[in-house]
């Protein structure tokens, strides 16, 4: 992207899409877990910003408070584990995304949501890294503007979500900073 140009959403779905299909196959199933692990860990960062008082409050109106973003970060996290681990393990297609969300107790706290986004980290990981990296590749199931993909393209674009929600919670944090009183 030239500098100066504001990246329309086609163009960026056009972009993140070619680097999940060149970069799965390209990186090894340890270097996709890495990438993930790293995202995470910025992830958790970045929600730690957020200071408990305005874990819930939006910083602006219409748009999604810290919590909110934990539990789409939660769910998604779910899908990721369930979704990859039966392809690996059962061979099972799994269901697109749009239609296999569940949602967090709407009075669940950061604590219960971070434990349960790291319990499905974890499984993941541990079935990943026990797989045949070339072990159904052919079970694609599709994302709403990415398209199908298989498991190591779903992996890495775990990493890509996860990062994008690491900028969002900054986000959120910045706004939250500068609008709180002294």
């Amino acid at each position: 992207m030239s500098q100066g140009k504001q990246e329309t959403r086609e163009e960026e779905v056009a972009r993140v899409r070619s680097y999940l299909a060149s970069q799965a196959m390209r990186r090894t199933v340890g270097q996709l877990v890495e990438a993930l692990r790293e995202a995470h860990h910025q992830f958790l960062a970045a929600t730690a910003a957020v200071p408990d008082a305005a874990f819930r409050t939006a910083p602006r109106e219409g748009e999604w408070s810290a919590a909110d973003v934990l539990a789409h970060v939660r769910a998604i996290a779910a899908i990721d584990e369930r979704s990859i681990c039966g392809v690996l393990e059962r061979g099972e297609q799994p269901a697109n995304v749009d239609d296999a969300l569940e949602q967090a107790s709407p009075n669940a706290t950061r604590e219960q949501m971070l434990a349960d986004i790291e319990e499905f980290r974890e499984q993941l990981i541990a079935v990943v890294l026990q797989a045949d990296s070339q072990a159904h590749l052919d079970i694609l199931w599709g994302h709403n503007e990415f398209g199908n993909m298989n498991w190591r393209e779903w992996l890495l674009f775990a990493r890509v979500h996860t990062l994008d929600h690491a900028r969002q919670m900054q986000a959120i944090a910045a706004v939250l900073a500068s609008t709180s009183p002294l």
